[in-house]
């Protein structure tokens, strides 16, 4: 973050913070104030759009901190928020359990399956990491549709009830785009302060170079599993969010593509860093959304008018857009706003 000339830290905790001028915390209000006023601009179509978008930056976040900061590679990352989504529809219909305990149910639950599928990054890495957590997306949706169907509701999945938070029940489009935001804004400063402290620290060095991070004393196997747990934890409490919200947990919502595409979003947002994961899952998500709709349109064009291709053609523009991002803009999105930033910064001065 830049500063005035003369302007300098004199203490490591002032040097480490994240918000030290007027103007960051004026820009900071300003933003927090421009995310009240999607109910009021936007109808409802986009409003859902927003909160769908704000529950995949919380799954994404996490993903990040595996992928990005902790070097960890995963493409299960949409089946541990389905087992988020499973636990804590479980909790809620087969428990009774209110929905602060059932959503607790749904992220620690996610957690510790993320632990167990962690364990083998203690021995393995790469691409061998990578076919562990695939094996974890296809024992979830094989699992999910073969146990018994009073456990998880078998093919036809989980209905859940809409939240009641103080006798207050959220059963429409806007209070529950209130009630998503404020976790949405909570995960991205707990993943902010978990890349910025001591933890933070030690997944950057095991994903540098684990070896040397050993030698320097850092439990590495430890690390490890502990950042396959947090970043499970973030997607169980996406799961769970999303659960609700659909009112209904099904495994078809969570798929190897979701996976990829999360992955894909990292790309484009940046690697490592947690503005890159919130500026890619919008920059995919409006991509995505906005060609669901002109698609069926632009097909008409096509020779036949083959509306089917809808389908395919929103995976072909997301795959070529990563592609694109890997070839000229490997830092992403985020290494884009840093460039403007300084540039903005500096104007009209050239150094």
């Amino acid at each position: 973050m830049y500063r005035a000339c003369g302007s300098f830290s004199e203490t490591y905790t002032d040097d480490m913070s994240l918000i030290r001028t007027r103007m960051q915390w004026l820009l900071l209000i300003a933003g927090l104030i421009a995310l009240l006023l999607p109910p009021v601009v936007l109808p409802l179509d986009w409003l859902r759009f927003m909160t769908i978008t704000g529950i995949t930056i919380i799954a994404v976040l996490g993903l990040q901190i595996l992928v990005g900061i902790s070097g960890q590679v995963s493409v299960g990352q949409s089946a541990f928020m389905g087992i988020g989504g499973y636990f804590a529809a479980v909790a809620a219909t087969k428990l009774q359990l209110p929905f602060p305990a059932a959503l607790a149910i749904g992220a620690f639950g996610a957690a510790g399956v993320g632990v167990i599928f962690g364990l083998p990054a203690a021995r393995i890495k790469g691409f061998y990491l990578a076919l562990t957590t695939l094996a974890a997306q296809f024992v979830f949706e094989f699992s999910v549709v073969r146990l018994p169907d009073e456990w998880f509701g078998g093919a036809a999945g989980i209905p859940v009830a809409p939240p009641v938070i103080f006798g207050h029940r959220i059963d429409d489009t806007v209070s529950f785009y209130f009630f998503v935001l404020p976790f949405v804004i909570a995960a991205t400063f707990v993943a902010l302060f978990i890349l910025r402290s001591r933890v933070g620290r030690a997944f950057i060095a095991v994903r540098d170079n684990d070896l040397a991070a050993e030698v320097t004393g850092i439990p590495v196997t430890r690390y490890k599993v502990l950042a396959f747990g947090v970043a499970s934890f973030f997607a169980g409490l996406a799961g769970a969010l999303l659960a609700y919200e659909n009112r209904l947990v099904h495994f078809e919502q969570f798929t190897l593509f979701q996976s990829i595409w999360f992955l894909g979003m990292l790309i484009v947002g940046g690697m490592g860093s947690i503005l890159g994961a919130v500026l890619g899952t919008i920059a995919l998500r409006l991509v995505q959304e906005s060609l669901t709709i002109v698609g069926p349109q632009l097909a008409t064009y096509l020779p036949g008018s083959r509306l089917d291709i809808a389908f395919p053609m929103v995976n072909v523009v997301l795959g070529a857009t990563i592609i694109l991002f890997l070839v000229y803009q490997p830092r992403g999105l985020a290494h884009l706003y840093r460039k403007a930033e300084r540039f903005f910064r500096l104007w009209p001065f050239p150094h």
